[in-house]
């Protein structure tokens, strides 16, 4: 295995990890959530970098890396979904999920054609942003259940303004995906014929 995938494959534990942390909702488990989430989204830049200076892109990379993406964004947008400390409406992480599955849907489309849908600048984008979010989440919930910062006010407008963001991001990079593949969608729901 080569170090660039030994690096993605550590993201994917750490996105476990973080997980864990954040199911426990205790609260010196939380900064420990947070600094796991930290060093994950720091993996992301560092295991394309090597496998770009290393000339050691490969399969397992281009699979792997972005579903630890998602195992590490999603993962804890579920446990945000039931924490008492920040207010991540469940219909919002329904849709972001519903948009990967829909996203692989296409990419598996792609391969059986024998084309590769490879993450765009867009994916790379929804990525940040929702690296950022998360993490924004996490601070705040790690200083609301310490007492550090204000409990949440009603409606907590803090959160739900971060997950209209992460949603929003998320729905147009997928919309740019399904643009970009329209002829994967169009190739693929004709009939192919059996050659004679």
């Amino acid at each position: 295995m080569t170090l660039p995938n030994k690096v993605t494959v550590a993201r994917l534990g750490l996105a476990l990890v973080t997980f864990a942390c954040l199911w426990s909702q205790r609260p010196n488990l939380y900064i420990a959530a947070f600094v796991f989430c930290a060093i994950a989204v720091a993996t992301d830049w560092v295991d394309g970098w090597l496998a770009r200076r290393r000339g050691e892109t490969s399969p397992f990379g281009a699979v792997v890396d972005p579903l630890a993406d998602k195992v590490l964004i999603i993962g804890c947008l579920i446990a945000f979904v039931r924490d008492p400390n920040v207010e991540v409406p469940s219909w919002v992480v329904f849709l972001i999920i519903v948009r990967e599955l829909l996203i692989g849907g296409l990419r598996g489309l792609a391969a059986l054609q024998g084309v590769l849908i490879a993450a765009d600048r867009g994916g790379k984008w929804k990525m940040g942003v929702q690296s950022a979010v998360v993490l924004i989440l996490l601070a705040l919930t790690a200083g609301r259940s310490r007492g550090i910062l204000p409990a949440p006010e009603r409606g907590d407008p803090e959160s739900w303004a971060l997950s209209a963001l992460a949603l929003a991001v998320s729905l147009w990079s997928g919309a740019v995906y399904f643009y970009n593949g329209r002829q994967v969608l169009r190739r693929s729901w004709n009939v192919q014929k059996p050659a004679p």
